[in-house]
Formats: structure tokens, sequence, C-alpha cells
């Protein structure tokens, strides 16, 4: 019977190490990972239904297996060494003593064997839990060393950012210019808008995808001043070049009614018809994903075909997987 822990750190570094190798030959991972052929597809079966929140099709991890050779996707979070900052390791042992507290779990036991370890990691080894405790210093929220603090500073003084940036609909990272405009806190995520100097236009930059942010000494003046974003949209520009009309379901309907993100909102027998304006419809497919059949595309037509490729692409790996498993 294979070892659950010992199969969790092979998948964490089997992740990055395809990501480093696209095109890996099954023989190539089977020699470096020490496994047989059938554990590996295993493997690579179980990565295909892991991702981040909220676990749609659209945040799933990516894994084709083309003839002999593996491609691992959408898991750019995988790329970077595995390692703890200080603040997350602080925040860990902090949540592991209270847990210990409440628990009343034994000195010997795996939880204190844990804290031992991250008292190593942060240097602290020769403190007891304690002397720990009162050493760590937590940021809060405000700090202003955090990057929501930085786009914040950004805002208020008209400092442009650089930004490494993840493109979700491209699979791209990139670094970005950008003239940050406002921060919004939508449907579980912070968005930025910002004047975006490649495109020469408004855009909305999803904050957990900026993987690098750099504040710059260069002021700017938004181009659109004249026409500013309005905080009662969600952070969507009032007058986006695109209208897009959806009808939510009525298990929906009530919810979809407070979102401040429509601007128009028509009650359609227990349904709800909603409006809303946008010039980018890329961050509206991934949220459409996540709705599922309880929502309906009305306008644009272009939008309903976008979703609908995208769709086949996921059902297309999924395929891929099944015909994979009969070999």
């Amino acid at each position: 019977m294979t070892d659950p822990a010992a199969r969790l750190r092979r998948l964490l570094a089997l992740v990055p190490y395809v990501l480093k190798h696209q095109g890996a030959t099954f023989q190539e991972l089977c020699e470096v990972f020490d496994v047989s052929r059938e554990e590996l597809i295993r493997d690579l079966n179980l990565i295909f239904m892991c991702g981040q929140p909220e676990y749609t099709p659209a945040d799933l991890i990516e894994v084709v297996m083309e003839g002999d050779r593996v491609y691992i996707g959408m898991a750019d979070y995988f790329a970077r060494p595995m390692r703890f900052t200080p603040s997350e390791l602080a925040g860990l042992y902090v949540a592991c003593s209270a847990l210990a507290a409440l628990a009343g779990s034994p000195s010997d036991s795996a939880l204190h064997s844990a804290m031992e370890r991250i008292r190593r990691a942060m240097g602290l080894k020769d403190l007891s839990p304690e002397e720990v405790e009162k050493s760590l210093e937590m940021a809060s929220p405000d700090s202003r060393e955090g990057m929501l603090a930085m786009l914040m500073r950004a805002c208020e003084e008209r400092r442009l950012v650089e930004m490494e940036y993840y493109t979700y609909g491209r699979d791209e990272l990139a670094w970005r210019r950008a003239g940050p405009v406002s921060l919004v806190f939508r449907l579980g995520h912070w968005y930025l808008n910002a004047w975006d100097e490649k495109s020469r236009e408004m855009r909305v930059f999803r904050v957990d995808r900026i993987k690098d942010l750099r504040l710059s000494e260069e002021r700017y003046v938004p181009p659109r001043e004249r026409e500013p974003l309005s905080a009662g949209t969600g952070g969507i520009p009032e007058r986006g070049g695109i209208l897009v009309r959806l009808r939510f379901s009525p298990r929906l309907a009530a919810w979809a009614e407070e979102q401040p993100v429509f601007t128009e909102k028509v009650r359609n027998g227990e349904g709800l018809v909603c409006a809303l304006r946008t010039d980018n419809l890329s961050w509206l497919e991934r949220e459409l994903l996540g709705w599922g059949t309880e929502v309906e595309i009305i306008h644009p037509p272009e939008l309903k075909e976008r979703l609908r490729e995208r769709v086949r692409r996921t059902l297309s790996l999924y395929e891929k997987k099944r015909r994979s498993r009969k070999r």
C-alpha cells in the first residue's frame, strides 16, 4: 500500500519538475521519482483534480499526456521553490499553539513535533514555546509592507507600478506597467483597477495573480480621470464598451440581486436578468464557469462562444485522461 505522506511529497515535487521540464517522458519521470508507469499515471490523474479555490474547471491544474510525454499547465504557483515566508511560519506556529492548547495534546504528539520544526525553521529552537510566542511580531493587514498596502499607496499617490502578472487566459507570466486607480473586493478576491500601459486601456487585475510588485517613483495622471470607475459596480467601468446580460436561475436570483457589479436587475418570473458593462470579458468567463448551469448568457453572442470553447477544452482534457487510463 502506498504511504500517503511519501506520495504527497512526490506529488509536490512532481508538479514543479514537469513545469520546468515540459514534455518530459514517462520513462524519465519514472526514473527520477522511482515509481512504476502505473503509479505515475495514478499520480498525474490525481494532480488533474487539484487546484485553487473555488475548484471549478477553470481553477484546476491542467495535465496533458500526449504519446509518451507529459505537460502541466495552470500551476504557476508551483513554479517557485516551496518555502514559507517568516510571517507565514509565525502564523502557522501561533495556529498550532492555539490548537495544542485547545486539544490538550501531549508534549510528544505530532503537533508538538511540528511546532518544534517550525521553531527551528524560524531560528528560535533554543526558546520555549511561551518565549517564541512573545517574540513573534505579527504584521497587521494594514502593514505598509503588504502588497495590498503598496497598491493602496500607489492609488493614493498616483504612482506607477511594475508588476509580474499571471494572465490566466493566455497562461502567461509577464511584467506589466500600470497606473493604479482603485482596489475593490468582489466575489472572494481583491481586484485592482488600473490603466495598463501595454494595452493603453483600463484593465482589471486580480491581486492574487500579481507575483511580484515594484512601486515606481514616477507619477501619472489617469488618462480617464474624465471617465472614472464607479465603486457601485464592483470595479467594472460603467461605460465599458461591452454590454453583458445574464439570466440567473431562481436559486441564485436573491444572491445576484445583492451584487453591486450589476447595474441593472430585472425580475423575470422567479429568475433575475442582470446587466453590466465591461471592456474585458476574460474575468467574466471564469466567474460564469463557477456559476455553472445556474446562469444563462443572453448577450453578447461572443461571450457564449468563448465559454463554449473553454468548456470544450476542459472536457477534452478529461477525455484524454479517460483514454490514458484505458491504456
